[in-house]
């Protein structure tokens, strides 16, 4: 028999060891999973969206009126009534309505004759303007002829005239000198003067210092019109004929101008009456508005459907209320399509995309959930942080849905990566 001598750590060692090392580390292997598998089996809770059913199909009731604008109710079908189409819904009471369009009728009949009126004013207005303009011509023209008749023959005559004049002036002197000195020489050879021949020589003497001064005046009077009027008159004249000029270009500019604004002013008056008897017309057409009736059949609501949201507040609609022509007095919705429509917040677009799917669980029909799948969302948000989101509803809705109810949208919350949610695990020894 042979003995084993080797180191005390390379002997063999005895079986129940060998077993104890090999099912030590499997053991704890399997206790590692077990504390794992809770985490992974973990779900996340869906996330909620309010939202509301929206008819497909609805019916704004609304006058729609541009001219009988205060109406006053007689009638009305309740709030919540199944209606049909064609069926009445409101009733309006017509004596204001009358009232009001015998007045417009009035005013009409009366803007007639008005214009009428004016029409005969402006053809008064065009024959004396024509004879207006023809005065002005004529003034033009006298001024051009006085002008053309100082610069043809009386500058000239002028001139002339103050010539003839100084010559004259010296004629007349020389005359009175010559007769005065042949005088003179006739009576120093008489050695007895008469006292006749005196007055005779004293006379002329007389007429020769009369004459003297006479060609002085005529002297001065030829140099003043010769270097002063002649020149004033030229320039009076030629000032006569450009302000004769300007005043008929002023006078002619005025009546063309003060024509057109009449004639403009005609124009828009009788584009006004034109408006006033399309005006007249539609009041009439809306006088026969004061039934309003449904165009679909459905659920008669009051007031406007705003997202498939009724008003905020009750909308109180009696006998007398008042109401103007462009207000909804309800809305008519028709119950057998409808779609969700959500007020998205702005947090919610990072999770929920078109074409995403959802459940819609409505909030006031019990253990009913149906599909819906995200048909739209709206780039630009419609109020602070809110998005106009639409849903269609798949599959056939229950009686019990009905537009303007409100549900809850479930949407999947998005999916983590596992290599970062799970921890790391130790590999198992072999």
């Amino acid at each position: 028999m042979t003995r084993f001598c080797g180191p005390a750590f390379c002997r063999p060692m005895p079986p129940l060891v060998l077993l104890l090392c090999v099912f030590v580390p499997g053991g704890y292997a399997q206790e590692k999973d077990e504390k794992a598998a809770p985490a992974d089996n973990a779900v996340a809770e869906p996330i909620k969206i309010d939202g509301t059913f929206e008819a497909l199909r609805q019916f704004e009731v609304t006058p729609g009126n541009e001219h009988l604008t205060q109406l006053l109710i007689e009638r009305i079908v309740p709030h919540g009534t199944q209606v049909t189409k064609e069926q009445s819904l409101v009733w309006f009471d017509t004596e204001p309505l009358d009232d009001k369009i015998r007045s417009a009728e009035s005013d009409l009949a009366i803007a007639r004759l008005d214009l009428k009126a004016d029409e005969f004013a402006h053809e008064q207005f065009l024959k004396q303007q024509t004879l207006d303009k023809a005065k002005t011509r004529r003034t033009r023209d006298l001024a051009q002829q006085a002008y053309d008749n100082y610069q043809r023959t009386d500058r000239e005559r002028t001139i002339k005239q103050a010539a003839f004049s100084l010559a004259s002036s010296e004629f007349s002197l020389e005359s009175a000198t010559e007769e005065y000195r042949q005088l003179e020489q006739m009576y120093k050879e008489d050695d007895l003067t008469e006292e006749s021949e005196e007055i005779v020589l004293r006379r002329a003497k007389r007429a020769m210092e009369t004459a003297e001064f006479a060609l002085e005046r005529a002297k001065i009077q030829h140099d003043r019109t010769i270097k002063q009027s002649v020149p004033r008159s030229d320039a009076e004249q030629e000032e006569a004929l450009s302000r004769a000029d300007i005043e008929y270009e002023k006078s002619m500019h005025a009546m063309t101008i003060d024509e057109q604004k009449r004639d403009l002013e005609l124009q828009r008056k009788r584009v006004k009456l034109e408006e006033q008897v399309e005006a007249f017309e539609e009041m009439r057409a809306e006088r026969k508005k004061v039934v309003l009736k449904s165009e679909i059949d459905g659920i008669f609501v009051y007031g406007a459907i705003t997202r498939g949201k009724l008003p905020a507040k009750p909308v109180e609609l009696e006998k007398d209320t008042a109401v103007t022509g462009k207000q909804v007095v309800g809305t008519v919705v028709d119950p057998s399509k409808l779609r969700v429509r959500v007020e998205l917040p702005e947090d919610k677009l990072k999770v929920v995309h078109v074409g995403d799917r959802c459940t819609v669980v409505p909030k006031g029909v019990s253990d009913t959930e149906l599909d819906g799948v995200v048909k739209s969302i709206s780039i630009v948000p419609f109020a602070a942080g809110k998005f106009d989101c639409i849903v269609n509803v798949r599959g056939k809705l229950p009686a019990e849905v009905l537009p303007a109810m409100t549900c809850e949208l479930h949407f999947d919350a998005p999916e983590n990566d596992a290599d970062d949610s799970e921890p790391k695990q130790d590999k198992p020894a072999k």
